[in-house]
């Protein structure tokens, strides 16, 4: 494992989902309960109307700087907060500890973090009509999005709000594909501030799997980031995804595992 390598992809991620969170920060009065804080340079960040995984993260280091990490985990519990450890698949055990605190993994959250230097990428040609998301197209985006991701209704609004936040944000991309006049599929790209460019979450409307279309998106996002000088192109997938084989087409390959932990019950 490239441990430099792995570090900015990290960093990449935690920086496209901190900006996410921060764009529910700045809806008047707040509603979701964002928050956003730093770990020394580690991003954080919380959201007290969602459980989810993506929205509740700490950061840090948990070889050299444990105690900052496990006690920002401590302090959160409420949140249901967790915080990522990498390494490869034989490492990253269903229990670990840091210190003297027990780490639990999540189960479904364990992932593949893929990456390729731009210079090596392997573009594929498509004729499909893909254009930055607008007011007007984000809420189909954001229906496609929560149909693809199972999304209960309770936390569409939410979903939808994180992504209308950041249509002003220069870092943060939308892409949305279209078939006859109407979104059937869309992917976001995150410029992050390392020259990484992180390809986050991609959907496709369920009737319009199987004819490439998230391929195209991954084509048209890396030719986006070719024109703005990113250096290393990476993505999230699972082990068994048809994401991951289509990314791996793409030219980029596995460079470590990433699991995600909370605090274990006493």
């Amino acid at each position: 494992m490239d441990v430099g390598l792995a570090h900015a992809i990290e960093a990449a991620e935690g920086e496209y989902l901190y900006s996410r969170v921060e764009s529910l920060l700045r809806i008047s009065g707040n509603p979701f309960g964002a928050r956003v804080f730093f770990n020394e340079a580690f991003p954080c960040f919380q959201v007290k109307a969602s459980a989810s995984p993506m929205f509740n993260r700490i950061y840090g280091d948990s070889t050299d700087s444990p105690q900052p990490l496990l006690s920002l985990l401590m302090e959160s519990a409420e949140y249901s907060t967790v915080t990522p450890l990498i390494g490869k698949t034989s490492t990253l055990k269903q229990y670990v500890f840091v210190r003297e605190r027990r780490l639990e993994r999540l189960k479904g959250w364990t992932h593949l973090q893929l990456a390729c230097a731009i210079k090596d990428v392997v573009l594929s040609p498509h004729s499909f009509e893909v254009e930055e998301a607008t007011s007007h197209t984000l809420p189909e985006f954001a229906a496609v999005h929560a149909s693809g991701f199972h999304t209960k209704p309770e936390h569409r609004q939410l979903s939808q709000a994180s992504f209308a936040g950041l249509l002003s944000n220069d870092r943060l991309k939308i892409y949305v594909l279209k078939a006859d006049g109407e979104v059937v599929a869309g992917a976001l790209m995150y410029l992050a501030s390392n020259g990484v460019a992180y390809l986050g979450t991609a959907a496709t409307r369920k009737d319009a799997r199987g004819l490439g279309y998230h391929g195209a998106l991954i084509s048209h996002r890396i030719e986006q980031a070719m024109k703005h000088g990113c250096l290393v192109i990476a993505a999230t997938a699972l082990p068994s995804s048809q994401s991951r084989r289509n990314l791996e087409h793409t030219g980029l390959a596995t460079s470590h595992v990433q699991a995600l932990y909370r605090l274990a019950d006493n």
